[in-house]
């Protein structure tokens, strides 16, 4: 795998990562709602959709971006920054890929975790003779239509892989990103509507769970966090009618991050 300038023209990471922080979800207020017999129907659903068992691309990607909800969908996921690491002008490094049989990619790495993207920063520093390397946070939505057309890949937490049921040596690259989720488990969004958080680690989804059990009561032992893709949860979204309103959450530390580049 090499490294080389992507050039195709990427926003600065100011302008971006001031945008993404203008979109951040502040609300991080949980409670316990009881499970429907519809809403435990669903939640079995979500089980199916265990990353470790969704293809590499989503099926029908063009009729999913071209269909009446995506939009929707790309604004919810667009509040989300994830990571690349990019030149003074905003080209990402792109990476070749070698798939074997003479096919090859060279596409940009968006890490969903900062400190991950920190690290390959280090990396792409030590091993490249490219200036003024830097990390610019970038949309969700938009990194998932680029890695559904393989124009890019996006580059899970590794913990967050093993905390899906992948083995402890599971390389990230090329694995499904996984979220996780508490059906019983609701917040509020900006319009007062109930949303089901998805949260991109266990921990923070147990964190969701203890928080609501100490405002409403119960067990936590009681209330199960179940773990399901990216891509899994917006086919739900696009094809599923009954599928509840979803909340992407980002990781603290990425709107962190980039508030204090921005400050």
């Amino acid at each position: 795998m090499t490294m080389a300038c992507l050039f195709s023209h990427f926003v600065t990471a100011t302008v971006l990562g001031t945008i993404l922080l203008s979109q951040c979800i502040t609300t991080n207020s949980f409670s316990i709602q009881a499970l429907t017999p519809s809403s435990r129907k669903y939640s079995n659903s979500l089980r199916l959709g265990n990353s470790a068992n969704d293809d590499d691309v989503p099926k029908n990607a063009d009729s999913l971006f071209q269909s009446d909800g995506w939009k929707n969908i790309q604004n919810d996921l667009d509040r989300v920054p994830i990571f690349c690491c990019a030149n003074e002008q905003g080209h990402p490094l792109a990476y070749s890929i070698d798939m074997g049989d003479g096919k090859a990619f060279t596409v940009p790495f968006f890490y969903c975790d900062v400190d991950d993207a920190l690290e390959e920063l280090r990396k792409a520093k030590e091993n490249t003779k490219l200036e003024q390397l830097d990390l610019i946070p970038f949309p969700l939505g938009k990194a998932f239509q680029m890695w559904a057309k393989d124009q890019a890949v996006i580059v899970p937490n590794k913990e967050a892989i093993v905390q899906a049921g992948a083995p402890p040596n599971t390389n990230p690259i090329g694995q499904q990103v996984p979220l996780f989720a508490c059906m019983e488990i609701m917040q509020q969004n900006e319009k007062g509507q109930d949303v089901l958080p998805l949260f991109m680690s266990l921990d923070a989804a147990n964190d969701a769970v203890k928080q609501a059990v100490e405002m409403d009561g119960g067990k936590v032992e009681d209330l199960e966090v179940v773990s399901l893709s990216l891509q899994r949860a917006i086919e739900l979204l696009a094809t599923v009618p009954e599928t509840p309103a979803f909340q992407f959450m980002a990781p603290p530390k990425s709107y962190t991050y980039i508030e204090e580049y921005l400050s």
